[in-house]
């Protein structure tokens, strides 16, 4: 346990390149473009999944549920988007959450907005599909 603590100790030291190193040494994989913080948070995920155990059983298969190729039905307002329902996107080094609060209504940094189209430009200062951009639809 003590030496789970050292290392998670050490991540939070780190900066951005011995980040991806570490990241690249823990998965075997080059990180994808990713703030610090989050870098930090998935290389400490895997160093106490590496101390402590992965995932149970049962929660391997619930999350493989959300993974399957069979379609999951969400309950949807008119217009098909659900109420209620996060949308998570990192642009440039920022993590922006939506919540969707109706149909016609959308909320960004405590700001309200009338489609997801009008929250990416805000977002990106140009014209973007909001439901391609949050990766709703290709």
């Amino acid at each position: 346990m003590e030496q789970m603590k050292k290392a998670i100790k050490n991540v939070e030291s780190m900066e951005i390149q011995p980040l991806r190193a570490e990241f690249h040494r823990l998965y075997g994989d080059i990180p994808h473009p990713m703030n610090t913080r989050t870098l930090k948070n998935r290389i400490i995920y895997r160093i106490q999944e590496m101390y402590l155990g992965g995932l149970s059983e049962v929660d391997k298969k619930l999350l493989a549920q959300f993974v399957s190729p069979k379609k999951i039905s969400l309950p949807t307002q008119k217009g098909g988007i659900a109420p209620a329902i996060h949308y998570i996107r990192e642009w440039k080094g920022k993590t922006y959450d939506v919540t969707v609060i109706s149909d016609k209504c959308f909320e960004c940094e405590g700001k309200r907005y009338k489609s997801l189209s009008a929250v990416a430009r805000e977002i990106t200062g140009t014209r973007w599909n909001g439901k391609v951009f949050f990766g709703v639809k290709k």
